[in-house]
């Protein structure tokens, strides 16, 4: 090609979404470099400018790692913190719930990998698509959202849960064309459901001791209604991300597509390895439900799920490590994403944004009505929120604003909600979130915008809900 029939490169570099990218960045790093030069006590809420650049430039459309790479830049400038200094974050970075968070996830993809190889991820998705019946989208969303409910409920963990099911699911959601930014929020939806609703669940045995509330009494008045509004928001949201990114995304499974095995010997192994695999599963849960386990409970189900699938179908133990390696190297970026996630939370804490909000907010509390001072509790947690830590947030909650609301007469079903409301709904928003990366990595997904905007639409719904609802309890 002759070089006056080249493509020009300036046309190329200067696009819309790139011109917003560097005006994004620009403004970032010059509020850095002011608020580098302020006593922390004066940064107030520009101390929540590196997770605010997180999100706005991964809805432009920046790759996720590179914002975060960024952020972390905005964070170190912001709170002069040394080579040195950043070098001990990193490290203990690694051993942080984020990073164990990303570990599980590498596992997750491992033992897909092991079910792959072993014909038992191809007989399940036969099994249940031609006999249970989950044969369309809707089915399968419906399958999905059951049977995380289900699990993440019992388990106590979202992460933990989900990782346990998805080598399971993502087959059947590639049988019927389900992307995976639809898969990410079906599963962030329904495992917080069952996070909600789950009688044993962390925060719900945390939240019944703070409200004073029995376990029907605490459904009925609050965690039933914000899960029939988070499901109801969540369901429709999938339905328009499934057709925002259908044909852009999809997963490479095709198991229904292949034919089938020619060798009786190994259709019976695929077969005892496929059953091997849910029988697992199952008792392992069991277990954990007996003993209380928490989220890296999930760790030990997956290494024995690997195993014992592995064996049945015949896999020697060096196999099944090839197998694991290969499935969790698919996924590495993804632990690294978290690994570097995990010192954006550090830094911001330093900056002491979100005790400052509350210094600033709490004033305008006094002499409002109870179900407006329940309302306005509700919303300053959405904006400071403790990121990851639902039941830290319900504690500090209780512990600043809990005598406030007994002074103003709030009844404790509505201290409840408050409780509910402050921990819980920030998970979907207006900030990224290590959940919403959580099972963005299960689903294998990438794209933090879908998993941001159908975040905002749960949170918008469930704004509207406790608006509502705090009326009728106070």
């Amino acid at each position: 090609m002759s070089l006056q029939h080249a493509p020009p490169f300036a046309p190329t570099l200067w696009t819309k979404k790139n011109i917003a990218l560097f005006v994004v960045i620009i403004i970032s790093f010059i509020l850095a470099f002011y608020a580098r030069n302020l006593a922390v006590e004066d940064v107030g809420v520009i101390g929540l400018l590196p997770i605010f650049a997180l999100a706005i430039l991964t809805v432009i459309g920046l790759d996720i790692v590179l914002s975060v790479i960024i952020a972390i830049l905005i964070s170190v400038i912001m709170t002069s913190t040394g080579v040195i200094e950043l070098s001990t974050i990193l490290a203990k970075s690694t051993g942080s719930f984020i990073a164990t968070v990303g570990l599980i996830i590498m596992l997750g993809a491992g033992v897909g990998e092991v079910a792959y190889r072993t014909g038992a991820a191809r007989e399940l998705v036969k099994f249940i698509v031609n006999r249970v019946g989950l044969s369309s989208q809707t089915r399968v969303k419906l399958g999905i959202i059951i049977s995380s409910i289900v699990i993440c409920g019992s388990l106590g963990t979202m992460a933990g849960g989900n990782a346990i099911i998805v080598a399971v699911i993502i087959p059947i959601a590639a049988a019927v064309g389900l992307t995976p930014p639809t898969v990410a929020l079906l599963l962030m939806t329904s495992g917080s459901i069952g996070l909600f609703i789950g009688p044993f669940t962390p925060s719900t045995v945390t939240i019944l001791e703070l409200g004073g509330l029995s376990y029907p009494q605490f459904l009925l008045t609050s965690a039933l209604p914000m899960s029939v509004v988070t499901l109801a928001a969540g369901w429709i949201m999938s339905g328009y991300i499934q057709k925002w990114t259908a044909g852009k995304y999809q997963y490479n499974e095709e198991f229904l597509n292949q034919k089938d095995e020619e060798d009786p010997a190994k259709l019976k192994s695929s077969k005892r390895a496929a059953i091997v695999f849910l029988a697992t599963i199952i008792v392992m849960a069991v277990i954990g439900v007996i003993i209380k386990a928490g989220f890296s409970f999930a760790i030990i189900v997956m290494l024995t799920v690997a195993l014992l699938t592995g064996l049945v179908a015949g896999l020697s133990p060096k196999q099944i490590l090839e197998a694991l390696y290969a499935g969790c190297g698919k996924l590495v970026w993804m632990f690294l994403l978290y690994w570097l996630y995990n010192p954006i939370l550090v830094l911001v804490e330093k900056l002491n944004a979100y005790q400052t909000l509350l210094d600033n907010v709490t004033p305008y509390l006094t002499g409002l009505t109870p179900a407006m001072l329940c309302f306005g509790i509700f919303l300053f947690n959405i904006v400071g929120h403790i990121p990851g830590a639902a039941v830290a947030q319900m504690t500090f909650t209780n512990k600043i604003f809990g005598p406030i609301l007994v002074a103003h007469g709030v009844p404790p079903t509505a201290i409840t909600a408050v409780l509910l409301a402050s921990s819980q709904v920030d998970w979907f928003g207006p900030f990224p979130s290590s959940d919403m990366f959580g099972q963005m990595g299960l689903a294998r997904s990438s794209q933090l915008k879908y998993m941001l905007y159908g975040g905002w639409a749960i949170v918008t719904a469930n704004i509207g809900l406790f608006a509502v609802l705090f009326h009728l309890l106070t």
